[in-house]
């Protein structure tokens, strides 16, 4: 019975985890985010008592029976390792996004290209007027 238990917590977790990166590949990443956030919250409040006895059920007890690991942790740990992927994909395409407009030139019209053109050139007239301040001394 409790093999049964385990595979069948496994598959559930699974195909949340599949279905919530599918929607972040093919759809969006805040779409995935409120896929994952409101599926538990969803089944929480539409079945409370199976819900709560699903994620309170206990897999394994860690350090000598002293830590139980329950559905729950099982569901927090996913989340957390969703969430990190849904950001950094995010930041990744925000990314990419900016270096591809910087190449292209529609960020910065007008201005130069060269990430420092303007603070190499206040340096050098910077270093002008200096050097022809420090000639007009001698």
């Amino acid at each position: 019975m409790e093999i049964l238990a385990f595979i069948g917590s496994a598959m559930l977790f699974t195909l949340f985890a599949a279905f919530v990166l599918f929607v972040l590949i093919n759809m969006s990443s805040r779409l995935a985010l409120f896929i994952l956030f409101l599926t538990p919250l969803f089944f929480i409040f539409l079945l409370p008592g199976t819900s709560i006895a699903f994620l309170s059920y206990r897999q394994m007890l860690l350090a000598n029976g002293l830590v139980p690991i329950n559905n729950f942790h099982i569901l927090l740990m996913l989340w957390s390792s969703l969430i990190g992927i849904i950001l950094y994909t995010d930041f990744l395409t925000w990314y990419l996004a900016k270096g591809a407009k910087m190449k292209t030139g529609t960020a910065n019209k007008g201005k130069s290209t060269e990430p420092f053109a303007d603070h190499l050139k206040n340096a050098s007239s910077a270093i002008k007027k200096a050097k022809n301040t420090l000639l007009k001394r001698n």
